[in-house]
């Protein structure tokens, strides 16, 4: 009896829905008109939008209902719990190993039911979300302390992909989203503002890309990752989330591809034992790229780096090559440097014939390969130095590139690899036996 009396309901909701949507779109509004007003043009745009969503969930819940209905399946009806009622129970919810199952199921059903509550829902979705309270759902296991449960995030990594909201705080903003409109919006919105946890900056301009547009609130995301970036909040009880804030922070620069955050960058890019930064080195690869050159030659040349991190801005600068003065330079540097090991040196070469920075279009094209041609051309090495030998295979190597000859150029690559490796642990074992023998000194020609 109590699934049959849940049906209707829901049908109610998809007739009522539907019928908005009738009424709002019947007849597009004529932009020809001089008294039409532009704002009201993308409100009724943004309210059509959302109506439209809030239709295909109805129906959604709607063919759920009836399958059960066919099955004999157990009801789905919120038992008139109350919008307070249901955020109650959200918060007090605890997950362990044992009731993980029971209590994932139970998850789903309420905030399910709280969606159905609709635009009941949202003032007090947007009070709870004030509150800068939260419920995280891990599951902690059986007989685990806290700090064993923390040494088991210690590798997480920043993801934005969760088959169910991970804490109390994303599932609420999912179900804003869902629920839609523009005080659901104006929630999502104000939580930008407000929060100072980089996770949530992240998932919510995500949420607001999928529902409102690539652009939607740009200015308020990005405004938000700066300020948090520049002048980090400590999360008191923050848990794995909290731990990679700056991550998530990165990757809402990444979202909206900006760029205004190249130079900011810099000042935090070299910590104080010389290691560089992943995720700026990240963000300037994939974001930044030419504009991020001089941030990385910068570093490169301050000689605060940590060796073992100068092989990555060498990759990561010579990409350009060809491309840009500046990388042209550095190469120079780093082929001609004694300062600089194999490690380094290859990285820089492995760049140079792979990539051109644009990781939209593969390879490298014909007159950047020329240019880096020429490049190496202007190096010349005494006939002692092995590295000389390696410069003329990788130009041939270069040559067969842009003429297209396949075969030579994998039996020039092959063998300027193996050259390199032997000149590789030549140098280790120099090291280790400290009696490293400087090589020869290269003569630079001037490019014409």
């Amino acid at each position: 009896m109590r699934l049959v009396k849940l049906l209707p309901r829901a049908e109610i909701v998809m007739i009522s829905v539907s019928a908005v949507l009738f009424i709002g779109c019947g007849k597009a509004p004529s932009t020809d008109a001089p008294a039409v007003n532009a704002i009201q043009v993308e409100a009724l745009r943004k309210e059509v939008a959302s109506l439209k969503i809030k239709l295909a969930n109805a129906q959604s819940r709607l063919d759920s209902l009836r399958e059960q209905i066919n099955g004999g399946g157990a009801s789905l009806s919120n038992g008139g719990m109350s919008v307070p009622e249901i955020l109650d129970e959200l918060i007090d919810i605890k997950l362990s190993s044992k009731n993980r199952r029971s209590v994932q199921r139970r998850l789903s059903y309420l905030f399910e039911s709280l969606a159905l509550q609709g635009d009941a829902a949202v003032p007090l979705i947007r009070e709870f979300l004030n509150k800068m309270e939260d419920v995280d759902f891990a599951v902690q296991r059986e007989g685990e302390s806290d700090e064993e449960s923390k040494r088991r995030y210690s590798r997480f990594r920043a993801t934005l992909n969760f088959s169910q909201p991970p804490t109390l705080r994303v599932g609420l903003i999912d179900i804003l989203a869902e629920i839609g409109g523009d005080h659901a919006e104006a929630a999502v919105a104000e939580l930008l503002g407000t929060t100072a946890r980089g996770f949530e900056i992240a998932y919510a301009a995500k949420t607001i890309q999928g529902w409102l547009g690539k652009e939607a609130y740009r200015d308020e995301a990005l405004a938000a990752a700066h300020e948090l970036l520049l002048d980090p909040v400590e999360a008191v009880g923050g848990n794995h989330f909290d731990r990679v804030s700056k991550n998530y922070l990165f990757m809402v620069l990444d979202m909206y591809d900006d760029q205004t955050f190249i130079q900011s960058a810099q000042g935090m890019f070299i910590n104080d034992d010389g290691r560089i930064d992943r995720t700026i080195l990240d963000y300037y690869e994939d974001v930044g790229k030419v504009r991020a050159l001089d941030a990385m030659v910068q570093a490169f040349r301050s000689g605060r780096v940590h060796e073992d991190d100068m092989d990555n801005l060498a990759e990561a600068a010579s990409r350009y090559a060809g491309i840009n003065p500046q990388a042209d330079q550095l190469f120079r540097d780093i082929m001609t440097g004694d300062q600089y090991n194999m490690e380094t040196k290859l990285d820089a070469i492995r760049s140079f014939t792979q990539s051109d920075g644009d990781a939209s279009t593969p390879g490298v094209p014909q007159h950047v390969l020329q240019a880096r041609l020429n490049l190496v051309n202007t190096l010349q090495y005494d006939e002692s130095d092995l590295m000389g030998k390696g410069m003329q295979l990788l130009a041939l190597q270069l040559e067969a590139q842009i003429s297209g000859e396949r075969q030579d150029e994998r039996k020039m690559r092959e063998t300027a690899s193996r050259l390199f490796r032997d000149m590789q642990k030549r140098e280790s074992e120099e090291r280790r036996s400290g009696q490293r023998t400087p090589s020869g000194q290269p003569t630079i020609i001037p490019a014409p």
